[in-house]
Order: structure tokens, then sequence, then C-alpha cells
């Protein structure tokens, strides 16, 4: 397919998200375009194998304030505690889209955004580093319609990427998270050891996500 075509055709994507973070963020000024767009495979719980395609947008990296505030909540509260501080902050800065379920009816077949409510990168000689916060349950790898199921959930999404660029993402939504001193971020305890959530994950032109 033509990119012409194929930017025509997904726009309306990227601009369904755009507009569900302003409905979440009344009175907000939003970028007309993502700051950060990333692509990436789920990894199927069932049989560990890379499926449909997730795109996670970010709208803007959370502050130095709000990471400080964070930090705090976490190390008073846990992770309970983070969540509640990050909701009283009442800023959204980016969604995770989901896939849509086929066969299922027109509304069942669109994207399904998450809202993420917290994202900070580290770039360190190791390589790069994402961290995003979501309040809502990621399905990532579970059946599509499971996936969908919405309900208010502490989610971090901590995603290393290689020498080559692409990146792995592994998911938590429990209690092993901790305070990294050396990198200054908060990061799942056991992070070797958990399964891959997202692999092939890209950084791509943030004019665009796929309705794959």
């Amino acid at each position: 397919m033509h990119a012409v075509n194929l930017r025509s055709i997904l726009a309306p994507v990227v601009g369904a998200a755009i507009c569900f973070l302003a409905a979440q963020r009344p009175g907000a000024a939003l970028r007309e375009t993502p700051l950060e767009h990333f692509s990436a495979r789920a990894v199927s719980i069932a049989d560990n194998q890379p499926e449909a395609r997730v795109d996670i947008l970010v709208n803007r990296w959370s502050t130095d304030d709000e990471w400080t505030r964070a930090r705090t909540a976490l190390a008073e509260g846990g992770p309970a505690g983070l969540l509640d501080t990050l909701h009283h902050l009442r800023q959204r800065v980016g969604v995770v889209l989901m896939p849509g379920v086929g066969a299922s009816g027109a509304r069942a077949r669109l994207r399904l955004p998450r809202n993420l409510v917290f994202a900070r990168e580290i770039r360190a000689k190791e390589g790069r580093r994402v961290i995003l916060v979501a309040d809502q349950h990621l399905g990532l790898g579970e059946s599509r319609r499971e996936a969908r199921i919405d309900r208010d959930e502490f989610n971090l999404l901590d995603v290393r990427f290689g020498p080559d660029g692409t990146g792995v993402g592994k998911l938590t939504s429990d209690t092993n998270i901790r305070y990294d001193k050396e990198t200054k971020m908060i990061e799942m305890e056991d992070y070797g050891k958990r399964p891959a959530r997202l692999v092939d994950v890209r950084v791509e032109k943030s004019d665009a996500a796929t309705t794959k």
C-alpha cells in the first residue's frame, strides 16, 4: 500500500486517541501528533507467540515534579499509594492502543485506548528504557475479548531497548516494584525472570498508528 494511502487510513486512529486524551483532561492543551510513538507485538499468554500489534502513544513525558511526587508516594504507600497520587495529578500522558476484536461488531473491531498516567525514559550506556504506568488493566497477550475487560488496576510496563533499537516490554500489576537508586527510576524487582509481553518494540513516526 502506498504511504499516502496508508496515512489517510491511519490518521483517524491517532486522531481518535488524541480526542480520547482530550476528553480525559478537559481544557488541557495537546500536541497535534504524539511526542513519541512506539509499535510492538503482544506475546500470547497461551502459546508464547507474537500476535496482534499494539501501539503506544506518548503525548508528553512526566515532569520532574510529577516523578518526585510519584517516587515519594511509592516509598510511603506502595503501588496503591503511587496510583492514588497519579490519579490526583489528573494528567493523562498517553494511551496504549489495544487490538480490536474481529467478527464482533463494528465497535469491538475498533482499537481500544487505555490510559497512561505516567511516562519516563532513561538513556544510559546500557540502552534506552521507557517506564509506563497505566491505571487500567492492560491485557497484553490475553485473548482479545478478555483484554477488553475494563477494570481499574495498577499496571507498570517496563520497555528496554537493545543496541539495534528494538525493545522488549514486560508487565506487572503486583507489588514487585522498587526504586532503583542508580537509574533513579521505578522498575520491576525481577525483570529478568518475567515473560515478555511485548516484543519488536520500535520507535515509529508519530503521525500514524496502524489499525491492524
